[in-house]
């Protein structure tokens, strides 16, 4: 299971914060992205479970400096092979 993480964080705590994500290893954290809007920091989270993806998020989410979280659980993965199928359009 996959999940973004979109979080919020004290401009002063950003080293510390990014550090802990990373800290997590790669067993459960693809990339970490620092982008510019509402959010400072997305986070890639790779999960076996969602036990495992709680945990995981509730780390981050009780790191100093976290504002906010807002997550989003990967649906589907498009591949360049996958075919995206939209419903038809109404007449």
């Amino acid at each position: 299971m996959m999940v973004f993480a979109l979080l919020g964080v004290n401009q002063d705590k950003m080293e510390d914060v990014i550090f802990k994500i990373r800290n997590l290893g790669d067993k459960y954290i693809n990339k970490v992205h620092l982008v510019y809007g509402e959010y400072d920091v997305i986070a890639e989270i790779k999960a076996h479970n969602p036990e495992t993806s709680v945990n995981i998020l509730r780390t981050i989410k009780e790191t100093e400096g976290v504002n906010s979280l807002k997550t989003y659980v990967v649906s589907d993965q498009l591949t360049d092979e996958a075919k995206l199928t939209l419903p038809p359009e109404p007449c």
